[in-house]
């Protein structure tokens, strides 16, 4: 049974860490990132994580922006899950994954069109990144996702580490707040969670993190680094539902070759190669759908 289903495959086109200086194929502008996700559309993704860039390719985060990248991506991929990144939303003040933060988002976005927000990342851990400090509680993640579901938004917990795990299990598990099924993706190797090398121990630390997933998890691998191919591979031998890929999270290819990836299409395109010729298909964004329990 651990083989026996479909795979599902994420693209997430940019994100807030590479530039042009280190990849010239990484896309800025809505026409470059709606691009990224239809030829990966094209190649199997049925999730499309989005992330906006401003004229200088930094961050940044505004309703004219999203719609801007969206549109397109509906008009050629009508049934793909739209997820935009809801780090920072519109009130970068309120820190990262807060309900401050998450609220004008949805807002803005649902007051035009439901499409534009479907699903959003929710990461239930601590951590520092770029002189932002994270913290995990319980009475924020309650309030949060609460008000996501309310808004028929599926959240995805991004489990940098074990604690994130733990987290959803006792806050919002066993108390019955989430609906069923969970989504929880495992992030080893991005932002500051475990790497995933010297090998074995990043393959290791990825199947300590499966075996403490919840039974009725929809479960994700979203590997950063440059090891990135050959984790992805040990979360499809290992059942996983969703892999996710693109330029947010991956320079290179390869970890012992210096080629970087061309297009997010040829990194979806060489994931589902993987998984069919291991003997699973890739599922539709109907199919990945009905996974998650989604309208």
């Amino acid at each position: 049974m651990t083989m026996d289903k479909k795979l599902f495959i994420t693209v997430c086109p940019t994100g807030a860490l590479f530039s042009r200086r280190q990849n010239p194929n990484q896309p800025y502008t809505p026409e470059e990132i709606s691009r990224e996700v239809i030829e990966a559309y094209g190649e199997g993704a049925s999730l499309a994580h989005i992330h906006t860039r401003d004229e200088h390719g930094g961050p940044a985060t505004t309703t004219e922006l999203l719609t801007a990248t969206i549109d397109p991506i509906l008009d050629s991929c009508p049934d793909i899950i739209i997820q935009p990144s809801a780090a920072e939303g519109y009130n970068p003040e309120a820190g990262q994954y807060t309900y401050e933060t998450m609220r004008p988002m949805v807002e803005a976005l649902h007051g035009v069109n439901p499409r534009y927000m479907e699903s959003t990342i929710f990461t239930p851990v601590s951590y520092y990144l770029d002189g932002m400090v994270t913290l995990a509680s319980e009475d924020n993640m309650v309030r949060t996702i609460s008000y996501l579901q309310e808004n028929s938004i599926k959240p995805e917990f991004m489990a940098h580490n074990w604690e994130g795990i733990l987290n959803v299990k006792e806050w919002l598990i066993r108390p019955g707040i989430l609906e069923r099924p969970p989504f929880i993706s495992m992030g080893p190797g991005m932002h500051n969670a475990a790497e995933t090398y010297p090998d074995p121990w990043g393959m290791l630390y990825l199947m300590g993190m499966t075996r403490m997933m919840p039974e009725d998890a929809v479960v994700g691998a979203s590997v950063g680094g440059r090891n990135w191919l050959p984790l992805s591979t040990l979360a499809i031998l290992l059942g996983v539902d969703f892999v996710r890929v693109g330029m947010e999270d991956h320079l290179w290819m390869y970890p012992h070759r210096d080629e970087k990836i061309s297009s997010c299409g040829e990194a979806a395109r060489k994931i589902a190669t993987i998984a069919r010729e291991l003997g699973r298909e890739v599922g539709s964004a109907k199919e990945a759908r009905r996974l998650l329990g989604m309208k």
